[in-house]
Parts: structure tokens; C-alpha cells; sequence
């Protein structure tokens, strides 16, 4: 869920969204989720056509509720690409239209005035300067890690439950050697292991160990628990900390080289 109050100004806010503008006016977008808005505010004074293309790790609300509301989809003039995993046998196109179309939206996502294409997850993709590669990894109802290639190679594995050995296995392999690993820090150790075990979100131990596994140069923490506190992610850093040299906790804002 976004979230907002006092107790949410240095970590909390939108949910999932990163991007880079990777050509002039060509953004690569990792996941549409509220966070999606702060794409749309930086581009608003550009009088020139845009083009999107945008990754999603899997399907589940908190990664997709920005897309109706993102205003580049209403310009004849953009180019929007979408890419997904499939889902219980449906392909991107079907399982997105399926959800943004009346009643629950005004406006069907295949009806949209942008040059919309929604496609099925290649090998990989070549965005720009940056190639773009993924791998499977342990959610429930599946999700996919990216691995974005630039100047810098950076991971993300948004929603990912450590512990099952191929899924780490697989992730281990997509981030070996990376810049940076965002990775699933929502629970504590002890949550992970007691009620919400196969909830499909990961703590900071497995975080650390998949990064020392991957040797990694950073791991930024993602994913936050809604309901954690400011405080409370603090101190969940501080203990990844003492495990691995170079740890953070994605925020708002928080600006990582490509």
C-alpha cells in the first residue's frame, strides 16, 4: 500500500516504480506502481513525443495501480512497450486488459490514444544503451527479477521469498557481480519464519546472504512492510549492516547509477 504521515517521511510513499531516462526522452520503467506519478511529474513540460518501455515484475496490485492514471498513456504522440511474465497460462495483453477496463476503469487499457504494445518477456531486450535480462524467482503467482545493464549493472528482485534453492539459485546467477541488488526486505528474520512464511517476501538475512552469494557491490533493502515505521526500517538497515559492508533502504527519491 502507499502510505503518508510522520512516521512515513523518509521511507514511505509510493509503492514499486524505478526508472531511468536512458535516451533523450526514452525512459526505461521497472514496475507501475503509484510511484509511476513521479515519472509523470518530471516529463509534464515536455512538448515532444516520449517513449516508454516498461518491465513489469508480475501482476499484483501495489505493481501495476499507477498505469491507469499515467498521463503519457493518453498522447497519440507516445510510444508505450510493455513487457510481463505470463500468468496462469494468459499473456501480458490479457491479463493487464483484464484488469484495467470497465467497470474498473473508465478508459480500457486497449483503447488507450498512445502506440500501446504489451508483449511476452524475451530473452533478452536491448532498451537504448541498457540490455535488460530476467529470471524466475519465488512469489506466489510468479514474479521476475531484471537485470538492467548499463554504465553500471543494477538488480532488482523486488518481491522474492528466499529459501526455495532454485529461485536462489537462479537470482544468485542474475545478480553475480552486480553494482547494486534492490532486494526484498520486508520482514524481520523472525517474521519470515514464523507466520508469514511463504507470504513471498524476504528479510534482511536472506538479503545478505544472497548479495555475499552474488558479490554484489551494494544492496539496497526494498519492499518495505506498509506498516514499518521509519524507525523501524532504520533498524532493519543497521542489522543488514552488520552483515554486509554496504547496505541501504530504498526511499523516495533515491537516485542509483546506470
Amino acid at each position: 500500500m502507499a502510505v503518508s504521515g510522520p512516521e512515513y517521511e523518509r521511507f514511505g510513499g509510493n509503492t514499486t516504480c524505478f526508472y531511468a531516462e536512458v535516451e533523450p526522452n526514452h525512459f526505461l520503467v521497472v514496475d507501475a506502481g503509484t510511484g509511476l506519478r513521479q515519472l509523470q511529474h518530471r516529463i509534464t513540460d515536455r512538448n515532444v513525443p516520449l517513449r516508454f518501455s516498461l518491465f513489469l515484475t508480475h501482476y499484483h496490485w501495489d505493481h501495476i495501480q499507477g498505469m491507469p492514471m499515467f498521463s503519457p498513456l493518453y498522447s497519440p504522440e507516445n510510444r508505450v512497450d510493455i513487457w510481463g511474465p505470463p500468468l496462469e497460462g494468459r499473456d501480458p495483453e490479457e491479463t493487464l486488459c483484464t484488469v484495467m477496463c470497465r467497470p474498473w476503469w473508465p478508459v480500457a487499457l486497449i483503447d488507450v490514444p498512445a502506440q500501446l504494445r504489451i508483449r511476452p518477456l524475451e530473452d533478452c531486450v536491448d532498451v537504448g544503451p541498457v540490455r535488460v535480462t530476467h529470471a524466475e524467482l519465488n512469489h506466489p503467482g510468479g514474479v521476475v527479477g531484471y537485470r538492467l545493464e548499463g554504465n553500471h549493472t543494477v538488480v532488482i528482485a523486488t518481491d522474492q521469498e528466499c529459501g526455495d534453492a532454485e529461485a536462489d539459485e537462479r537470482l544468485v546467477k542474475l545478480a553475480h557481480r552486480a553494482d547494486v541488488l534492490i532486494y526484498d526486505g520486508q520482514y524481520t528474520p523472525e517474521e519470515r519464519r514464523g507466520p508469514r512464511r511463504g507470504w513471498g517476501h524476504s528479510d534482511w538475512e536472506g538479503a545478505v546472504r544472497i548479495s555475499h552469494a552474488a558479490k554484489v557491490g551494494r544492496l539496497v533493502l526494498t519492499s518495505h512492510d506498509p506498516d514499518r515505521t521509519d524507525d523501524q526500517v532504520t533498524a532493519i538497515r543497521a542489522a543488514a549492516r552488520m552483515g554486509f559492508p554496504v547496505v541501504d533502504a530504498a526511499h523516495e527519491g533515491m537516485r542509483i547509477p546506470l
